[in-house]
């Protein structure tokens, strides 16, 4: 429904929402009719933290394929997230214009490998581009990378992402790598531990991947903090 006095918002109705990690959400909302988006954007949701106070509007990347019916969000941390998270199924939230971002797969052409590197809830727009058809008749080879401080913000993101295309062939399915950066115990460290630039500069992310990164075969997308995407960019000229 369409908000008065705000012409490029809408309201959305939670329909679902369930604890993926102990600090990640997932939460599933209606998806309007007219709402078009390519995997990897991100939608601009909104509320009003205090009442009668102009609402406050925070971008979050779409986890849900754009063929699917409604709109999905791994949600954790920041000013309003806290408010979202705290939803009940049937309440509602603001969904303002458009969805944005360059994100998309298709702004990096050619190669023949996609490198998937995220960070946290960094995982959503990959999830989005996952489990898309569309994303599958692009690219054949794809490895996805997550980064998470402990094991357990992992287990249930990756089991969310990957959730869609188990059922395809083995030859389309992403190789999927998990590193921690603040376990001790080497049982619970993931297929690697450390950060990703650092895997990327000593090679080690190379050989648990058995591929090479290079500028002829292989495309590579960043999600997550500031601080990652600047390091690993480093890394990666």
């Amino acid at each position: 429904a369409r908000t008065k006095g705000f012409s490029n918002m809408q309201t959305i109705k939670l329909l679902s929402r369930r604890k993926a990690a102990p600090t990640l959400f997932v939460l599933e909302f209606e998806r309007p009719a007219d709402y078009s988006f390519r995997a990897g954007q991100f939608a601009r949701l909104g509320m009003e933290l205090e009442p009668g106070a102009a609402p406050v509007i925070r971008g979050y990347s779409i986890a849900s394929a754009p063929e699917a019916p409604t709109l999905e969000f791994f949600i954790k941390g920041g000013q309003l997230s806290p408010k979202i998270t705290a939803l009940e199924p049937g309440q509602s939230v603001l969904l303002d214009g458009p969805a944005e971002g360059s994100l998309t797969p298709d702004r990096i052409p050619g190669g023949s490998t996609l490198w998937l590197l995220a960070t946290g809830s960094g995982l959503s727009p990959f999830a989005s581009m996952l489990r898309s058809e569309a994303f599958w008749a692009a690219w054949k080879d794809v490895v996805l990378v997550l980064s998470v401080r402990q094991i357990e913000e992992a287990m249930q993101r990756t089991v969310e992402s990957v959730a869609q295309y188990a059922a395809l062939p083995l030859e389309r399915r992403p190789k999927l790598i998990v590193t921690t950066t603040r376990e001790t115990d080497p049982a619970r460290f993931g297929d690697l531990t450390g950060r990703i630039p650092t895997l990327i500069a000593s090679g080690a992310l190379e050989a648990a991947a058995e591929r090479q990164i290079t500028p002829e075969e292989s495309r590579v997308l960043l999600c997550g903090n500031p601080d990652f995407i600047a390091a690993a960019r480093a890394e990666l000229k």
